[in-house]
């Protein structure tokens, strides 16, 4: 089968190497990429009531605060959570304009935080619940290629304990208040204007794409992502039992601390996607790896 791919003009020299980055979806690979299908979805705009998102205070969390208080139907509720409030200057005047955003201490890789913020959230949205729970903190360690001989535990284990136990571990806390929402929204079809859990992750962590990336091993970094791609789909067929969509979400390459300044995308033009995506999603959609140009990305 041919290949069709599309090379970026802007090259870029890294370790004395050339690297050339091809788009993705130019590609026509054996297993196709699946656009993303307004028809098969609920067809509707993010309804979410009360959102809480983890590692709001910087790059893609900060940026879904900025365009959430924008949105025609804005969430009521819509905490944003961070490792350090006091120094998330951009974050506190986000919140001093909108009398809707709640900013909270809440630190993924330490329990005793996780469930300080739980009660706060719950004292914050009463009998409501939690209608979207964006499990945005992440850490990317580009120090090196990322390959075997230059990994150490401690690196290995910090990587999986925020990108994959944080989350989880978020989650399992968060779970009664989605289970709230959802139980008061029976009527409304599986979606995250409902009840959902959307973890950000990377399509660096799928494992037919991910030699694809120009991006090096990064085995810390990728099999994190590939093991919170996994939960995704795990728990998209656990929680849908009380009613909760839960999806993979991939932002791409965009231009934040973590994904440098020769990313592709902005902020703002990767979370307009993201939202679109988050609030567009259906039942068919519970459980996949999605863009946020809106394609299926195999896992």
């Amino acid at each position: 089968m041919a290949l069709r791919f599309l090379i970026s003009t802007s090259n870029i020299l890294l370790g004395g190497t050339f690297v050339i980055f091809i788009s993705l979806l130019t590609w026509n690979f054996p297993w196709q990429i699946k656009r993303f299908n307004q028809n098969t979805t609920s067809n509707m705009a993010l309804a979410a009531r009360t959102v809480l998102i983890t590692g709001a205070s910087r790059g893609l969390g900060l940026e879904y605060v900025k365009q959430l208080i924008k949105l025609s139907s804005p969430p009521e509720i819509l905490i944003a959570a961070c490792r350090d409030p006091h120094s998330a200057l951009q974050l506190q005047a986000l919140a001093k304009g909108s009398s809707s955003v709640k900013v909270i201490k809440l630190d993924v890789e330490i329990d005793d935080s996780i469930q300080s913020a739980f009660k706060e959230v719950k004292a914050l949205v009463g009998g409501h619940g939690l209608n979207l729970l964006i499990n945005n903190a992440a850490i990317y360690d580009q120090k090196d290629e990322g390959r075997l001989e230059q990994q150490t535990r401690s690196r290995l284990q910090k990587h999986f304990d925020i990108n994959v136990s944080g989350p989880l571990i978020v989650t399992q806390t968060f779970l009664p208040l989605l289970q709230q929402a959802a139980s008061q929204n029976k009527d409304k079809p599986l979606s995250c204007s409902k009840a959902g859990v959307i973890m950000m992750t990377s399509y660096m962590g799928s494992q037919q794409i991910t030699f694809t990336d120009g991006a090096g091993e990064a085995i810390h970094y990728k099999t994190s992502k590939s093991a919170l791609t996994m939960a995704a789909v795990i728990l998209s067929r656990e929680l849908k039992e009380s009613g909760i969509f839960v999806a993979a979400l991939h932002p791409g390459w965009v231009r934040t601390d973590m994904g440098g300044d020769h990313a592709m995308f902005s902020p703002e033009d990767s979370i307009k996607g993201c939202l679109k995506v988050i609030g567009t999603a259906g039942e068919d959609f519970n459980g996949k790896l999605l863009t946020f140009e809106g394609n299926i990305l195999p896992y």
